[in-house]
C-alpha cells in the first residue's frame, strides 16, 4: 500500500509542475495579448472590433481598386482617342 501511496504522490507532484507551466504559458500569453491589444490602441484600432476594422478596410480597399480600374479606363480612352487623331493627320 506505501507503493501506491508513493506513486500517487508523484502524480500529485507531476500534475502541480505540468500546472505550474500551463499557468506560466498562460501569464506570458495574457502578456502577449495586452501587448498587442496595446499596439492596436496606439493604432486607433478598438481590440473589440477588428471584424469590423476589417470588414471597413476591406470595403475602402475595393473602392481604391474600383477607382484605380476606373482611371486606368479613361486613360486608355484618352491615350486610344490621340492615337486615332495622330493616324488621321
Amino acid at each position: 500500500m506505501d507503493d501506491s501511496i508513493q506513486d500517487l504522490i508523484k502524480k500529485r507532484e507531476e500534475l502541480e509542475s505540468r500546472k505550474a507551466k500551463l499557468t506560466g504559458k498562460l501569464e506570458v500569453a495574457k502578456t502577449s495579448l495586452g501587448e498587442i491589444d496595446n499596439q492596436l490602441k496606439d493604432m486607433g484600432l478598438d481590440p473589440n472590433e477588428l471584424e469590423l476594422e476589417i470588414s471597413r478596410l476591406k470595403r475602402e480597399r475595393q473602392v481604391a481598386i474600383d477607382n484605380f480600374i476606373s482611371a486606368l479606363d479613361q486613360a486608355e480612352q484618352v491615350i486610344t482617342t490621340i492615337e486615332n487623331r495622330i493616324k488621321s493627320l
